[in-house]
């Protein structure tokens, strides 16, 4: 069992840094399109993603939970993937994906726990995207989205599920459960990921 992986919060300077490597690796072809590490990338507000967001809650309403979410544990898969195919340790991939994700704009992200052979990872992103602006824009997010979640709980699921599938051992059926949440008052978002009893 790993527990409070990395430094954190890391420096400003650190971030500064990070930031700067991935903007050195953009590549923008003769006809605008942006590409970093051949995928294409775009630069967009973090009120158009809300808006987004918000509308997708009102639409699905809580069948967001079942209908959406897992999809969203692929992006979790994928990075996990790619950073053990760079040879990141499995013991160590939740610590590389916080400090994959603090440069990007996400939240800054810890992994405060990881016990792979329970298994049972805790994830906590402060100021987490989605989170924060819920936060200062909604007044009354329990009357309005009862079943509010981070999105962000079932990306690590994806992450979760990938590393156990690259150690060799049988996945188990993984939950997670989000037990902080900065949109209703609490300091950060903070995720649980187990196997389900």
């Amino acid at each position: 069992m790993v527990e409070n992986l990395g430094g954190f919060p890391p420096s400003l300077d650190k971030l500064k840094t990070d930031l700067k490597s991935i903007l050195d690796k953009i590549k923008v072809d003769e006809n605008g399109k942006m590409t970093f590490e051949g995928v294409r990338y775009v630069f967009v507000p973090q009120r158009w993603l809300m808006i987004i967001f918000m509308e997708i809650l009102k639409v699905m309403g809580a069948s967001v939970k079942t209908l959406l979410w897992p999809f969203i544990s692929f992006s979790g898969a994928t990075v996990a993937n790619q950073l053990i195919n760079r040879g990141v340790p499995l013991e160590k991939v939740f610590e590389a994906y916080a400090e994959f994700s603090n440069p990007r704009g996400w939240g800054l992200t810890e992994a405060v726990k990881t016990n792979l052979e329970k298994p049972e990872v805790v994830i906590r992103m402060h100021n987490e995207l989605f989170s924060s602006w819920v936060r200062d824009n909604i007044k009354d997010l329990k009357s309005e989205f009862p079943f509010f979640e981070s999105s962000w709980g079932p990306n690590w699921i994806g992450a979760v599920q990938k590393v156990i599938e690259r150690s060799g051992r049988p996945i188990p059926k993984l939950v997670c459960e989000q037990v902080k949440f900065l949109a209703l008052g609490d300091d950060y978002d903070e995720w649980i990921v187990g196997g389900e009893e």
